[in-house]
């Protein structure tokens, strides 16, 4: 699929680039007829006007430009009186060309003579009846043309044949994030499937249980009524997550942005996990800037310092400690959670913010939670424009350290 891509691609740039290249050669090719065809009639202007009033006698000083020059001057009937030194042909050869031109109605115009085309005009004389006509021989501006339009052909070729690599390797880095997108997609929807399909299978087999002992009572199968509304919650919480990041994707998801006290909201959810955390024997100790005020969604700020905390204290032994500072620095606000626990080796850093990514999948799968924590509170600090830091070591803990600018409203 990506190679029949990358091959479209790579053909329509080639074809654009040739029909550019195209439009290119025959435009100059035009221009340069042109202005060759203009410099002609020019000069042939001029040295008729000079001829007929006497002032050139000799056509080699034009000639040191044009290979083949030569004008004629005849009287009102057509017979040739005087030439230029300079003649092709003798004036006897001469005498049906200059009949030719009479007959013609134009006085300027291209005409075929001995296996050579010129290009003539004819002037009348000034001083006495008759006319003065110039030639000039077209040979060698058509052997300019022919070698600027082989140049220009050869050099077209040049650039298509370099247009081709360009554009194969600019194809390749246009697929490049296609492919990992494309990837990152298939992951996630492999990682989802799995992550659906645990609780779902705990919910099946547990109901399979209560459904194969018909004349028990309720109660004496709640543990497996229990186990399946527990999986029920989780993969509610589950839906709900991937549904919010895809909404997210889609750019769907919106911020309600207003003015609030940020050490307040902190402190309301550090409250609720105080409970938590003295069960599992961890000191929960905080250090908040009073009288903070932030613009922003205050419901999605709650929710990133809900994620990190629920994380610190899932991988904080008992004994450990959590620690959650705020501080308002400069123009912005700068919060940081930090723990004691188990520590991230510094390979799985630049990954953690991966949906369902996992340092340990064994270990993780023991935690409950969805693996998709972090994905959303890294959407939440960047559709705040904040920046999020995270040092580790394993055994001596993990601390997250975010930065958010204050916005104007």
């Amino acid at each position: 699929m990506f190679d029949k891509l990358r091959r479209k691609l790579t053909l329509i740039n080639v074809l654009v680039t040739a029909l550019l290249l195209l439009v290119f050669v025959i435009g100059t090719f035009v221009i340069m007829q042109e202005q060759l065809f203009n410099q002609s009639q020019q000069l042939m202007q001029i040295v008729a006007t000079d001829a007929g009033s006497g002032s050139v006698s000799d056509t080699r000083e034009h000639n040191k430009h044009l290979t083949k020059y030569f004008y004629l001057k005849t009287d009102a009937l057509g017979k040739i009186t005087e030439s230029s030194s300079d003649l092709p042909l003798v004036i006897d050869q001469l005498a049906p060309l200059v009949q030719e031109i009479f007959n013609r109605p134009n006085s300027k115009g291209e005409v075929d003579f001995h296996d050579e085309t010129y290009t003539y005009l004819r002037v009348p004389l000034k001083q006495s009846p008759g006319f003065v006509i110039s030639f000039v021989d077209l040979k060698q501006d058509r052997e300019i043309l022919g070698k600027l339009l082989i140049s220009l052909t050869i050099g077209g070729l040049i650039c298509l044949v370099l247009a081709y690599y360009a554009s194969r390797f600019m194809a390749d880095r246009a697929m490049a994030p296609i492919k990992k997108s494309w990837q990152r997609q298939q992951d996630f929807v492999a990682d989802a499937s799995h992550e659906l399909r645990t609780p779902l299978t705990v919910v099946q087999v547990n109901l399979e249980l209560v459904k194969g002992n018909p004349d028990e009572t309720v109660a004496s199968q709640s543990k497996w009524l229990d186990y399946s509304l527990i999986e029920t919650e989780r993969m509610s919480k589950l839906v709900g997550d991937l549904l919010f990041l895809a909404r997210a994707d889609s750019q769907q998801q919106t911020l309600e942005m207003k003015q609030f006290s940020l050490d307040t909201a902190m402190s309301g959810v550090i409250d609720s996990f105080r409970t938590l955390a003295e069960t599992s024997g961890i000191l929960l100790e905080t250090s908040l800037d009073s009288d903070v005020t932030y613009w922003g969604d205050e419901f999605r700020i709650k929710q990133l310092l809900v994620i990190l905390l629920d994380n610190a204290l899932k991988y904080t032994p008992s004994g450990g400690k959590v620690t959650i500072g705020l501080q308002k620095i400069d123009s912005s606000a700068e919060i940081t959670v930090s723990d004691n626990g188990e520590g991230i080796e510094a390979e799985h850093l630049s990954k953690i913010f991966e949906r369902f990514y996992r340092v340990d999948k064994a270990r993780s799968h023991q935690k409950e939670g969805t693996g998709l924590g972090l994905a959303i509170a890294d959407w939440i600090i960047k559709s705040h424009r904040g920046q999020v830091e995270v040092s580790s070591s394993p055994g001596k803990g993990t601390s997250f350290v975010i930065r958010l600018p204050h916005q104007s409203r």
